[in-house]
């Protein structure tokens, strides 16, 4: 009987390795294909953007991603006021394109790839608190106009300072990479968050060591 092994650092925890069969970019293209979910309430480390040089602070979220056959993505990803991801506070959601690259060193099997969001951009506050702390921001700050709970805003192509837009870019870019095995294929990871808080903006800032928490697949 088969026992499958894998390597996992996972903001510092390590556990011992081996290599799966297929570690093509073919293979992976295929398996990622369906809609994945967290498993639980998730925790980042999330850097300043006031004061880079501060401690970051943990933020709390939960994901859904769905990719298809053709390259394309959707996602959703909501923030949480609190570690158990019982307040919700507002709401990403977006869609684009998976553009890949080279074979990532973080595993056998992962493959480098950016999230292009050149589809849809949307955030929803979801909390009045939340709400008001985003109206103290200049207007075009984020979009125009005040924010109201519930209300999506379409920010697509637009300079928001919840998110971080490179110089000369059209649209946001996460420059990440994936990795799903074949023996254990209802476990998708993506690449281990940076301890500073620091994001995957630009493509030095790739991870390629460490994997993140795993989502699992709902369906596909």
């Amino acid at each position: 009987m088969k026992i499958p092994a894998f390597s996992l650092v996972i903001f510092g925890a390590v556990v011992n390795t081996a290599v799966a069969d297929d570690t093509s970019l073919e293979g992976l293209q295929d398996r990622i294909v369906g809609t994945w979910t967290s498993i639980t309430c998730e925790m980042r480390p999330q850097q300043s953007a006031e004061n880079p040089d501060l401690a970051p602070t943990p933020s709390y979220l939960t994901r859904d991603f769905t990719y298809d056959a053709e390259g394309g993505f959707e996602a959703n990803i909501t923030v949480y006021a609190d570690s158990a991801c019982a307040i919700p506070a507002v709401s990403y959601d977006f869609a684009g394109e998976v553009v890949w690259h080279e074979a990532n060193p973080a595993a056998q099997g992962a493959w480098s790839q950016d999230y292009l969001l050149n589809r849809q951009l949307e955030l929803t506050v979801l909390a009045p608190p939340m709400a008001e702390q985003l109206n103290q921001l200049p207007d075009g700050a984020c979009g125009e106009g005040e924010f109201v709970v519930g209300e999506p805003r379409d920010i697509l192509g637009q300079p928001c300072a919840l998110l971080r837009f490179v110089d000369g870019s059209a649209f946001v870019t996460d420059h990440d990479f994936l990795y799903v095995r074949e023996d254990t294929p209802n476990m998708l990871f993506m690449g281990g968050k940076h301890v500073d808080g620091t994001g995957f903006y630009y493509p030095e800032n790739r991870p390629t060591v460490g994997l993140q928490q795993p989502m699992i697949r709902v369906d596909g």
